[in-house]
């Protein structure tokens, strides 16, 4: 994010009038200049569709809430507006962090990362691995009907993302204002007036007011209300068109990159103020979107609003620029015109060899939809009702990583998605599990029963059971901790397994993440976790779904981070200590996204006759060992987290050993340990 800092040091003393120029200046030259001929000009395609995209960055939503009910932005005021979504699908392969250019990679894209390959906003530079608004635009106008494009931009990962396009002649032209959004709006409005039939314009004064001064101090505020009074001017001249040009049909479309969070800073944390934008447009929005005025209030609200995605649909479907659907490769759905179907996802089956998929449908349907897999169809007539089907007839030739392009078509309309599965061929549950097998859960009943009657699991406090039966990954039963009511807590009755010469841990483990935070919150610990600083040893869940695996205390102590799962799917995690060489390994084996392994690094930091912990021999499940993790250490947070077949060796496991674990389909409890 090297440009935006630099972009704020620059703009810093010119914020009390924020639309003034802090950049390029309006004398940059444009990649190709837009033609002169006027708002009354006839161009090709200008009695035809038209479109307006109007992008800004540090637009958040709760303060352009505030804003309009203030009547503070009169301009955006005229359009419909909902909150929309970005950042993915939380715990998926689509999940991106909230930056500027994964999130105008979408905008331009209709896509997420995992297709557009943006992944940070150093990776603007690489450019978009998926066709963008020009390209899609562009190959569906040429000779005689040729469309002009073109875009005046004022964030730096713009010119980055769109270089591809400018080159390939996609766009006619592209104006690179550098952070200056009266730049960008003599440009917009030029293009507007010459008989552009796409212009987009992007802005980036609220972000810089923000990232400087907060939302206070009044700098935001004016910011927002030029941000308004450019939109108007933009407008103004739509309208002009629209009265010299009766047969032209302008779509106006506003959307921000991502939010902010509550100091005005933009962060990659996954959080819901960072996650929410918003979409505005001159046309009624369908039933994708419903009348959803209000700021989401948290993960679950957010994932059921349109998301930045549907932009590009959007867009083509005005321009009458329809994909087939053996070729579609588009995230999102258009929120305009007829509705198809929305919030399309994905999970692995019960045995890693199936791709069950899910989709919500906010209309009635005008008859059965067809369901195509990489282009081919696999289902030509789902009954209308329909919301999920298991693709059963996956069959990749071995086992291992695949990604496959689903497309749905109800009414008429596509969505696709890309879903990935760590497929496993089935093998046999490796016989030596059983050797030096020191505790085994397998959560069938409640109370828990330990197979080697060395443990118990149960209750922190009686008469306050945070814990109930869940399903498992095999067709069985598992056990779910809440910790909104109360953790779990593990007692050793004989030797402590963390003081075994070699010991492993590792059980099946699923959680939908909104626990994984900054401050992360314990798996599974036998010491106080509190900023890590004390001995013993810690599963930790962190933001965006990453596992830390700890060990030691404080300046002695030794981590392994890094490794993901998938949120709400069953990943098996297993930690490996070998006391006497003094290494240490972890692994995560996701049905997403496939075997995660540190192995073998050196223990450099931490007393190896210290990883008993608080000595107690007590571990806690969804808390630390002093089942007071959340009220000592702010920020953290309490949920759900769901086990099953969790066991202790003394002794180290082999990789291989833990594959036939996860590659069996089996239980341990099938070897009768």
């Amino acid at each position: 994010m090297a440009w935006k800092q630099q972009a704020r040091m620059a703009c810093s003393l010119a914020l009390a009038g924020v639309v003034a120029a802090c950049g390029g200046g309006s004398d940059a030259p444009a990649t190709a200049a837009p033609d002169q001929g006027g708002s009354g000009g006839a161009t090709p395609g200008a009695a035809g569709k038209k479109i307006l995209l109007v992008g800004v960055d540090g637009a958040t939503y709760s303060q352009l809430q505030n804003a309009l009910i203030q009547h503070g932005m009169p301009n955006l005021a005229t359009l419909a507006i909902t909150p929309s979504s970005t950042g993915g699908r939380l715990g998926t392969i689509s999940e991106q962090a909230p930056l500027d250019a994964p999130s105008w990679a979408t905008v331009l894209t209709g896509n997420w990362q995992d297709r557009h390959g943006v992944t940070d906003d150093q990776a603007a530079a690489a450019g978009l691995k998926a066709p963008s608004l020009f390209q899609y635009l562009r190959a569906a106008n040429t000779g005689a009907t040729r469309q002009r494009l073109g875009a005046a931009t004022g964030a730096a990962a713009l010119p980055l993302l769109l270089k591809a396009d400018a080159a390939a002649g996609n766009l006619d032209s592209l104006r690179d204002c550098a952070y200056d959004d009266n730049c960008v709006t003599q440009e917009g409005v030029k293009l507007v007036q010459s008989g552009y039939d796409v212009v987009f314009a992007q802005y980036t004064a609220p972000d810089l007011a923000a990232a400087s001064q907060g939302f206070n101090g009044g700098a935001y505020a004016t910011a927002l209300s030029g941000f308004d009074q450019a939109l108007g001017k933009l407008l103004a001249a739509v309208q002009a068109r629209r009265q010299a040009n009766p047969g032209e049909d302008w779509l106006v479309a506003v959307t921000a990159s991502h939010g902010l969070d509550a100091t005005g800073a933009t962060t990659t944390l996954p959080t819901v103020e960072n996650r929410t934008a918003f979409i505005a447009l001159n046309k009624p929005f369908n039933a994708l979107a419903g009348n959803l005025p209000a700021a989401p209030a948290n993960a679950a609200a957010l994932s059921a609003m349109p998301s930045e995605a549907d932009l590009l649909p959007t867009l083509l479907a005005h321009s009458g620029t329809a994909l087939p659907a053996a070729q579609y490769k588009i995230d999102g759905a258009a929120l305009t015109g007829e509705a198809g179907a929305r919030a399309m996802s994905s999970v692995v089956g019960q045995f890693s060899n199936t791709l069950v998929l899910s989709w919500q449908n906010p209309t009635a349907a005008s008859g059965p939809m067809t369901l195509l897999r990489d282009g081919v169809v696999i289902e030509s007539a789902l009954p209308a009702g329909t919301t999920s089907y298991e693709d059963t007839k996956l069959n990749p030739p071995d086992s291992g990583l695949y990604r496959y392009n689903y497309t749905l078509v109800r009414n008429g309309v596509p969505v696709s998605l890309q879903a990935q599965i760590n497929y496993v061929k089935p093998i046999v549950l490796a016989d030596t599990l059983r050797n030096n097998l020191a505790a085994y859960y397998s959560f069938e009943t409640l109370p828990a029963l330990d197979a080697k009657g060395t443990t118990t699991i149960g209750p922190w406090v009686a008469g306050t059971d945070g814990g109930s039966l869940g399903t498992d990954n095999f067709g069985a039963k598992s056990l779910k901790v809440n910790s909104n009511i109360d953790a779990y807590v593990l007692k050793q009755s004989g030797a402590d397994i963390a003081l075994s010469p070699q010991f492993t841990i590792g059980f099946w483990f699923k959680s939908d993440c909104t626990q994984g935070n900054g401050t992360g919150e314990p798996i599974l610990s036998n010491k106080n976790y509190v900023s890590g600083a004390n001995a013993g040893i810690a599963f930790g869940l962190f933001g965006s779904c990453e596992v830390r695996f700890n060990i030691g205390s404080g300046g002695k102590r030794d981590d392994i981070q890094g490794m993901t799962f998938s949120a709400n799917q069953w990943a098996y995690l297993a930690l490996s200590v070998n006391a006497t060489a003094k290494t240490f390994s972890a692994y995560i084996i996701d049905p997403v996204l496939g075997v995660q392994k540190t192995e073998n690094k050196a223990i450099a930091n931490t007393d190896v006759t210290k990883l008993g912990g608080l000595a107690t021999g007590q571990w806690g499940i969804n808390d630390d060992a002093t089942h007071a993790y959340v009220p000592n250490n702010g920020g953290s947070l309490k949920g759900v987290m769901e086990f099953n077949d969790l066991a202790m060796w003394t002794r180290q496991l082999s990789l291989s050993e833990l594959q036939t674990i996860t590659g069996s389909r089996q239980p341990l409890s099938t070897l009768n340990p």
